[in-house]
């Protein structure tokens, strides 16, 4: 399968790079076959420390009370007992209220990114959702499950499912007692990277048991094992978008995520694990987004063209020349049109019908 050349460097975000040291491709032809990329050398607990602090950072200059938003903390009991960590964000009874909100609210069901290795509550709020709090009254739900390599897949896949079956069957208190209703007509599934492969198995588990989601936006979705990728979505056998994002550090980081989360290869065909190798038959519809300089590139193209062979209605928006992480990225112009893009796929879809 053949792909456009979405790779080349967006001028905006050379223009940023260049400025602020992102990084670059240079021009080397010599690059290495996707099998022969070496992960990235990593140290988790610095990793998870310096997105902590900046995480924090971040939510401490940008208070939900701005946007007359409040979060709750609470936690929701898993299958071997364990308590997992839900946020509910949603909009204050006095907006509610001024704004005359009676109905009950949508729901954004978010599973955060950070490769299952790293990530909180607070990872999805520049990447995701900072720019709906002011467009939409949501309710947004978040899962902090569980990382590996402490925790063994598929547990952040059996957390996710379980924060969201309790939603979906009404059955917890926790979702009862908040003084706002959510519209379970209108679930929607949401996550960036790792988070938005989560997003991808969760839709395919509730239509396996006929549970209605609205629908399912994936940001830079991570929806396949490496090693698993395939052929008919390769070029001449290799993963161009791997090979092309070498020198932008994402090859090597999923590489390393892959091999952390997944040592046992066999375990990486599992479709809880690679949602592109499930069935994708009778899902709800989809909006995907994909950076083009991205190791994840060529794998949301085939999810989203697997889709469509499937006859799912699926809005693919190819953001060219840009990193993995742009959209976390203020100023970009891909930015600005990533955030509009994903507002439009939310007003049509929670639309009154």
């Amino acid at each position: 399968m053949s792909f456009p050349d979405n790779f080349t460097s967006d001028p905006d975000w050379e223009a940023y790079a260049t400025r602020n040291g992102g990084p670059l491709p240079s021009n080397n032809t010599g690059l290495p076959s996707s099998e022969a990329i070496e992960p990235l050398n990593f140290d988790i607990n610095q990793a998870r420390a310096n997105q902590a602090d900046d995480d924090l950072e971040r939510a401490d200059s940008h208070p939900l009370e701005s946007v007359r938003y409040i979060a709750t903390l609470t936690t929701i009991k898993v299958r071997d007992g364990a308590e997992i960590s839900v946020r509910i964000s949603h909009p204050t009874i006095s907006r509610l209220q001024q704004d005359k909100i009676t109905a009950p609210l949508p729901v954004l069901f978010v599973t955060h990114g950070g490769g299952w290795i790293q990530g909180s509550h607070l990872s999805e709020e520049a990447w995701l959702l900072w720019h709906l709090y002011e467009n939409f009254e949501l309710a947004v739900i978040s899962v902090e499950y569980r990382l590996a390599p402490e925790h063994k897949f598929p547990v952040w896949i059996e957390d996710s499912w379980d924060v969201l079956e309790a939603l979906l069957l009404s059955n917890n208190s926790a979702f009862l007692d908040l003084g706002v209703q959510f519209d379970l007509k209108k679930v929607l599934l949401a996550g960036s990277s790792s988070g938005a492969g989560i997003s991808a198995v969760l839709s395919q588990m509730c239509r396996d048991k006929g549970l209605p989601i609205s629908g399912v936006i994936l940001n830079v979705p991570a929806v396949c094992d490496y090693r698993h990728f395939p052929a008919e979505y390769t070029t001449e056998g290799q993963i161009s978008s791997y090979r092309q994002a070498v020198e932008t550090y994402s090859s090597g980081a999923m590489v390393m995520v892959w091999n952390t989360t997944q040592p046992s290869e066999a375990s990486g065909s599992d479709p809880m694990a690679s949602p592109l190798l499930g069935d994708l038959s009778s899902l709800p519809r989809h909006m995907i987004f994909v950076a083009g300089q991205d190791a994840l590139r060529d794998e949301g193209i085939a999810y989203a063209t697997k889709l469509r062979e499937a006859g799912v209605p699926v809005k693919l928006e190819v953001f060219s020349g840009v990193p993995h992480h742009f959209a976390q990225i203020p100023g970009l112009t891909a930015t600005a049109r990533f955030q509009e893009s994903f507002r439009d796929a939310m007003k049509e879809w929670l639309k009154p019908e």
